[in-house]
């Protein structure tokens, strides 16, 4: 009778070790191509991570209270997959209008492809003005009712200072009056460190920039660079500068292109903080820093920029850097390094005064050394620091729908292309953003997450069968 007990038990543990394997197994294969993972925050989860950083959020049996901006979490899925569906469960009973969700692209950038969960300006001038439908969900939201469809709107767009978008692309035909190409080269005789990219204007002439570079050489990792342009249209031009570890730390790279037409043109200089872009030379007069701008050391003083945002943040890592910087009318007196302060700015173009370089500015607009020099080609965004109505604002545009009510919460889902994504050790690392959220400052309400539920797809067993086998046979 032992005996018989023993080899059941042994049955039994071998079915267990078996399924456990065939689990796991599962997992690794996911033979339909298709699996969903969840997570409430009330034990922890393999496949989903912790939001972080701890002082930015506090876990309860309620969810997670968001307390700053922003907040990450990664994910690690059993293989590759192709995309994924974010379901994210929440409630904002705070002033905060807008919640978004972001997949980190690039590392060296810190690149995220953003995507919206709740825009609460757009949500009540939804309820206010009259709303028309097109494709794919898109909604012109207008001040008086005078399309009746968005692709109407699209053949016969009215003025573009009279537009503001919300994920939604359109293309701006923008163009100079006026505008002759300069004779000669410029020099930009300021330092940036780490990435930044700039609007330029081109006619009649070629696209061509030089940029002198050097290398901090703080760590010991590889410190490329890439330099890509961007027409209207798309990416035009790509250039990769490989970091040589025998060479000198400081390097240069040229970006020359003839035959282009008339228009704005962007340019990305993407690369680490141990890279510093010493000058620039160019023969384009145009020169617009585009959100954020790095001024590194050593830059002539007194350090004046010119900018069209509404909201101006700065912050430091350098003690040596800290101090009063005046924007506009305004005083942001940076006294604490790592510590981002914000001013709005009441009247655009704005002057900004530094006494010290080595500090971050960014904004929702552009910047530039000379008032003249700002150029902007981009619709204005629905954000909580653009006034609608000072701004004369008459049609929204946006493919942004209102999340999912429930009782208590608030259900909302993002659609992101893995492919594009970059992925370090298995994991994609995603963010929530909610701008202006501040965990040192006080505010009513709370922003909670109840659950985070992803949704991923990629290549089935039978796809990739069948791929194997077309390759083989060369059908």
């Amino acid at each position: 009778m032992a005996r018989k007990t023993i080899i059941i038990i042994r049955i039994i543990l071998w079915l267990i070790l078996a399924a456990t394997i065939g689990y796991f197994a599962y997992l690794k294969i996911v033979p339909s191509g298709k699996i969903s993972f969840s997570h409430d925050f009330n034990k922890p989860s393999f496949f989903i991570g912790k939001l972080s950083p701890a002082e930015r959020v506090e876990i309860s049996q309620a969810g997670a209270e968001v307390k700053g901006d922003p907040i990450y979490f990664s994910l690690r899925p059993p293989r590759r997959f192709e995309q994924a569906s974010v379901t994210i469960k929440f409630k904002n009973t705070t002033d905060f209008p807008i919640l978004e969700i972001g997949l980190l692209n690039d590392k060296i950038s810190w690149s995220y492809d953003l995507k919206p969960l709740q825009n609460k300006i757009i949500d009540r001038l939804a309820l206010a003005w009259p709303v028309v439908y097109g494709k794919n969900g898109a909604r012109l939201i207008e001040r008086e009712r005078k399309y009746d469809t968005v692709e109407d709107f699209l053949s016969n767009l009215p003025a573009s200072d009279e537009i503001a978008l919300y994920n939604y692309s359109l293309k701006n035909n923008f163009l100079l009056n006026k505008y002759e190409a300069q004779k000669g080269k410029q020099s930009i005789n300021y330092s940036f460190r780490g990435s930044y990219q700039f609007y330029t204007y081109l006619k009649n002439e070629d696209l061509d920039y030089v940029f002198n570079f050097t290398d901090l050489n703080i760590n010991r990792d590889n410190d490329p660079v890439d330099i890509k342009v961007y027409s209207p249209d798309g990416l035009i031009r790509a250039e990769h500068i490989a970091d040589d570890l025998a060479a000198s730390s400081e390097r240069q790279a040229r970006i020359k292109i003839s035959d282009l037409k008339e228009g704005i043109y962007r340019l990305s200089f993407i690369a680490n903080d141990d890279i510093v872009t010493k000058n620039i030379e160019s023969a384009q007069s145009q020169f617009s820093l585009i959100n954020k701008v790095w001024l590194y050391d050593n830059n002539k003083k007194p350090l004046v920029l010119y900018t069209n945002s509404h909201m101006i943040n700065a912050q430091t890592i350098n003690p040596a850097s800290l101090g009063k910087i005046k924007v506009g009318e305004n005083i942001l007196d940076l006294n604490e390094t790592y510590k981002q302060l914000s001013s709005k700015v009441a009247n655009q173009p704005a002057k900004i005064e530094l006494a010290k370089d080595d500090i971050i500015i960014s904004g929702d607009g552009v910047f530039s050394f000379a008032e003249a020099g700002l150029l902007d080609p981009r619709f204005k965004s629905i954000d909580k620091n653009l006034d609608i109505n000072q701004e004369k604002i008459n049609y929204i545009l946006t493919n942004y729908k209102e999340p999912l009510k429930t009782e208590e919460w608030q259900i909302a889902t993002a659609e992101f292309d893995l492919t594009k994504a970059y992925r370090e050790d298995g994991k994609y690392q995603f963010l929530i953003s909610i701008p202006g959220l501040k965990a040192e400052a006080s505010s009513s309400g709370a922003i909670i997450i109840k659950e985070i539920k992803i949704d991923l797809s990629g290549t089935s067993l039978k796809q990739k069968f069948n791929k194997s086998r077309t390759f083989m046979t060369g059908d």
